[in-house]
C-alpha cells in the first residue's frame, strides 16, 4: 500500500526584508488599523496621544503592533479617531446566563458568546475559545479565512511560545522563515513562535483552522 502523501513545501528563499516583531496579530491588525485613521484625519502622533492620555511612545508601539492595547484605550481612541467600536473588536452578545453558567465561574463559555475580533481589510475573522478561568497558558482560537484572505505580505514574528494549528476546513498557504507549506483539511502543523511568517487562504472557499497558542512562563 502507498502511504499518503505529505504535504508539499516549496523552498521560497530568503525573505526580501526583516520580519517585525509584534505583541500578536490581532494587536498588529489594530495598530494599522488606528494608524490609517489618524493619518486620514491628519492627526500628529503627540495630539492624539495627549487627547487620549497615554504617551506617545505607548501610541507608537500600539501603532506598530508591538504592545497590547487595554480597553479603556481602545475606547479613548476610537472616540478620538471617530471609529466604531465594534469596526475595531466586536464582542459576541451575551444570552440570558442560566443559574449553571452564573456558577460556572468562568470555566465555560456557551455557543455564540465568545469573543471575536473581524478584520473584514484582512479577509478573517477570529474567535478566541479560551474560556476566561483559564491559566493562561494555553489559548485557543479559531479563525476563519475569506478566499484570498491573508495576513500580508511582509512576515512577522511574535512572542515566545509555541502554535499549533489544524485545518478543518478549506486549505492554507503557511509560509514559515524561508518554507511554504500547502495544507488541507487533516492537516496540522506547528512552528515556534519566534518563526518570521505568513499564511493565506488561496482557495475559492472559506478556511478554518484551530489554533493553540502556549506562552511560555515569565
Amino acid at each position: 500500500m502507498k502511504s499518503n502523501p505529505q504535504p508539499p513545501s516549496v523552498d521560497i528563499g530568503a525573505p526580501a526584508a526583516q520580519p517585525r516583531r509584534i505583541h500578536s496579530v490581532v494587536d498588529l491588525w489594530l495598530g494599522e488599523q488606528l494608524r490609517h485613521q489618524r493619518k486620514t484625519l491628519g492627526l500628529p502622533l503627540q495630539q492624539l496621544a495627549d487627547k487620549c492620555g497615554i504617551s506617545v511612545s505607548l501610541l507608537s508601539q500600539i501603532e506598530r503592533g508591538l504592545r497590547s492595547i487595554s480597553m479603556r484605550t481602545l475606547v479613548a481612541l476610537a472616540a478620538e479617531l471617530r471609529l466604531p467600536m465594534e469596526t475595531l473588536i466586536r464582542n459576541s452578545q451575551h444570552g440570558q446566563a442560566d443559574a449553571d453558567d452564573e456558577q460556572a465561574g468562568g470555566f465555560v463559555v456557551r455557543a455564540g458568546q465568545h469573543q471575536r475580533v473581524d478584520l473584514g481589510n484582512k479577509g478573517i475573522h477570529k474567535e478566541n475559545l479560551t474560556p476566561p478561568a483559564a491559566s493562561g497558558g494555553v489559548e485557543l482560537y479559531r479563525a476563519t479565512i475569506e478566499p484570498g484572505g491573508s495576513t500580508g505580505d511582509a512576515l512577522y514574528f511574535t512572542q515566545q511560545g509555541e502554535q499549533i494549528g489544524h485545518v478543518i476546513q478549506g486549505q492554507l498557504e503557511l509560509f514559515v522563515r524561508d518554507r511554504l507549506y500547502q495544507l488541507r483539511v487533516g492537516d496540522s502543523f506547528c512552528y515556534d513562535a519566534t518563526a518570521p511568517r505568513r499564511w493565506r487562504n488561496p482557495g475559492n472557499t472559506p478556511t478554518v483552522v484551530l489554533w493553540a497558542i502556549t506562552r511560555l512562563a515569565r
